[in-house]
């Protein structure tokens, strides 16, 4: 009866093939706040994560001739684990700067203190926020948001095999990319932050010409009204605006894979 005999190296090798793919695909579970939402058992993301190795294992590009168990093999795979984070932070930006914009709304109407737990980052948000947040992620999975993001993950193992490293440049992109959010936030909550900077100047006109008018009765009922009234106005209209945002999103990270 013959003997198989199996060499470390072989299985090193063998090893190297699925672990290196799978540190990848998990950091994009990760990071991304799809995939990485808590409503999702950890079980699933990694059975998913697991099953993706599997099917893309055979396609890749020739590996690095690199031990797994050893300080290039843990640095190599570190590196796939930072590509994935990579990509689930470009898409993390999108809906922060969702988040943020429903802060804005939120604080210029009054509700600053109407608070609700978010299981996903384990705090406090405001009410309108996490409405926004889930209208959002909605949103991305009418579009097939989360099949783009795998085609994206997928794609990346050809754009950037295993053994390509992030170059510094890269991460002052990420930087820049980051800070994104800010602008983004303030102009999707600029409908109704503007609608409620008008409402206050006309409060303050009415309290000045009327000074036994008390601003505490009718202000903040009038400003509430006022903010859910320019809400569901405006909220129809940010379809176009995150939709944009998401193919901007997709647009970056294409072309900072390809340019790596």
């Amino acid at each position: 009866m013959a003997v198989v005999t199996i060499t470390d190296g072989q299985i090193n090798a063998l090893v190297s093939v699925f672990a290196w793919p799978f540190a990848r695909i998990i950091g994009v579970f990760v990071a991304d706040p799809f995939f990485a939402t808590k409503s999702i058992p950890r079980r699933f993301k990694a059975g998913f994560a697991l099953l993706l190795t599997l099917l893309i294992a055979p396609l890749l590009p020739p590996l690095p001739a690199i031990p797994l168990v050893s300080a290039q093999g843990v640095l190599i795979l570190a590196q796939q684990l930072l590509i994935g984070i990579t990509i689930g932070f470009v898409m993390r930006v999108v809906i922060t700067a969702v988040e943020m914009a429903g802060s804005m709304m939120a604080t210029q109407m009054g509700l600053g203190f109407a608070m609700f737990f978010d299981p996903q980052h384990n705090a406090s948000v405001p009410a309108v926020s996490r409405l926004l947040t889930t209208f959002t992620f909605l949103l991305f999975l009418s579009f097939d948001g989360h099949r783009l993001v795998i085609e994206t993950l997928l794609d990346s193992f050809r754009t950037m095999p295993i053994g390509t490293a992030l170059p510094l440049s890269d991460f002052k992109t990420l930087a820049e990319w980051g800070g994104k959010m800010v602008s983004w936030g303030l102009w999707l909550s600029l409908p109704v932050v503007g609608a409620l900077l008008v409402t206050n100047l006309a409060i303050g006109v009415m309290t000045r010409a009327a000074p036994q008018f008390n601003i505490f009765s009718f202000g903040f009922p009038l400003t509430l009204s006022v903010g859910f009234i320019a809400m569901y106005i405006a909220v129809p209209l940010t379809v176009p605006a995150v939709e944009t945002l998401y193919r901007e999103a997709f647009g970056f990270l294409d072309g900072l894979l390809k340019l790596t």
